[in-house]
């Protein structure tokens, strides 16, 4: 591939340039981990201790989920003062989540939230950089991820849905979405080619995911993807061992790729990292077709729905049946074992939804007899794969709550709100498996470990509070067939 003419930037990685940055001025300031709480200094003012801390506790929680670094590179450039200090405090702004209690108030004694202090600094270079219209680079992707990353898990707030939009818009203009098209003027090291596939799928997955929780139209038309799948696992690529590999260019229509010969097996690079991408396709285009039904019913949507609901009852056939075992396996790491486990959940969250009656007001055209949009009956299976996804976390290992996606955190409070709402229609589950109780109670002490890092799983669980105080009431279901 030729290389870009010098005057276009579009991204850049092992020679990224430097943010020219003034030295604040300061009168008085106490050291805090080298943070004063009244002034935006620089992410780099830190102590050395509290960046290598920082970094560290980033490496080792933030980077298995969402993969956009190799590690080595990284290093270099820290060691060399070439990363520029907007990425480092998007980066620490979440990484700080998971200092230890102890450490905190000796690191930020007088700082209630670090974490605000570093994701204030990081918005405020961005978009100082993006008012100059400077060409975006990946870094700009990044600290854009990064940021969209960690708002939207502070709450689902609209703050957090537009910056991961904006995320989405720096990628697209970043041109990470056609790495690998016949006429992209990407060129690079297989490491920097592989760098910029890993933050695009990050990007890609944010995107529906977020999406997903927030029943809104995804940002991303898959038709315009032309970026090939990473060929690299994500413990390789972290390492920095990425060799050219196959290139791969994926179908990203599920139902076509979940029904091809080149299906999420051959497709995966070796941890499962590619396989969770095309679970998170098929609940993307559940959700997109659901929320279609709810705002203008078609028969081309009734249809696609039929089509995604055979593919999902069918993924025990196109996987094999240890794919579904919870418990790790003998050959296999602990990462690939928990991205496994996410994928099975969603995988499952994706039959949830599916069954999920749409809303009869809507459903003003006439249905097939074995149209199951309204079917009470639909509803009954939704309610076997809420009850899945808590026989899955009923055999989560403990440290996986530190390493495993949020998100994870969404769609155990929709199972659990479509359990709680299931009782109160005053209809009784199968008896196979765990009791309704049961599965409850795995579902809300789940919930509950993710609250220790994540701030989105304590509100969910506020929620889900208000939720049980109104489990009493009746849920009408008259309109259900």
């Amino acid at each position: 591939m030729a290389s870009p003419p010098e005057s276009y930037v579009p991204f850049n990685t092992e020679s990224q340039f430097q943010l020219s940055i003034p030295s604040p001025t300061i009168q008085t300031v106490p050291t805090f981990g080298g943070l004063d709480t009244l002034e935006c200094l620089p992410a780099s003012s830190l102590l050395p201790a509290t960046e290598q801390l920082l970094t560290s506790l980033y490496f080792d929680h933030i980077q298995p989920i969402f993969p956009l670094f190799r590690k080595p590179v990284f290093y270099q450039q820290l060691i060399t003062h070439g990363v520029p200090d907007m990425l480092l405090a998007a980066m620490f702004a979440i990484s700080s989540r998971f200092i230890p209690p102890r450490r905190m108030d000796e690191l930020f004694s007088a700082m209630s939230n670090p974490g605000d202090h570093f994701s204030h600094i990081a918005q405020q270079k961005l978009e100082r950089r993006l008012k100059a219209n400077y060409p975006i680079t990946l870094i700009d992707v990044k600290v854009a991820c990064l940021l969209a990353l960690y708002e939207y898990t502070k709450s689902p707030s609209r703050q957090g849905w537009v910056l991961v939009g904006n995320a989405v818009r720096l990628a697209l203009m970043a041109q990470l979405h056609q790495v690998d098209c016949l006429d992209s003027r990407a060129s690079g090291s297989p490491g920097e080619m592989e760098e910029w596939r890993f933050v695009w799928w990050t990007i890609w997955r944010l995107d529906c995911t977020v999406n997903v929780t927030a029943c809104t139209p995804f940002g991303i038309d898959r038709q315009m993807i032309g970026t090939n799948l990473v060929t690299t696992t994500v413990e390789d690529f972290t390492a920095g061992n990425v060799e050219a590999g196959v290139s791969i260019f994926p179908e990203m229509d599920p139902v076509k790729f979940w029904t091809s010969p080149a299906g999420p097996q051959l497709c995966d690079a070796g941890d499962g990292f590619n396989t969770h991408l095309f679970a998170t396709s098929l609940l993307r285009a559940v959700s997109e077709c659901q929320q279609r039904l709810n705002i203008k019913p078609s028969e081309d949507e009734i249809k696609r729905i039929a089509e995604l609901d055979d593919i999902l009852s069918s993924v025990h056939c196109i996987l094999p049946d240890s794919f579904f075992h919870s418990r790790r396996q003998e050959t296999e790491g602990v990462h690939s074992h928990r991205l496994r486990l996410e994928t099975i959940v969603m995988l499952n969250t994706a039959q949830l939804i599916i069954h999920e009656p749409v809303n009869p007001l809507m459903m003003t055209m006439a249905l097939p007899p074995d149209s199951r949009t309204v079917s009470l009956k639909s509803w009954q299976d939704s309610i076997t794969f809420a009850r899945a996804i808590a026989d899955v976390l009923n055999g989560w290992p403990p440290n996986y709550f530190a390493v495993s996606d949020p998100i994870i955190s969404c769609a155990i409070w929709h199972a659990y709100c479509g359990l709680t709402l299931y009782g109160m229609s005053g209809l009784k589950a199968s008896t196979s498996g765990s009791t309704v109780e049961e599965s409850l109670h795995i579902l809300r002490t789940s919930l509950e470990k993710y609250t220790t890092y994540w701030p989105i799983a304590r509100v969910l669980q506020d929620s889900l509070q208000i939720m049980q105080a109104w489990s009493w009431a009746t849920v009408d279901i008259r309109k259900l067939r």
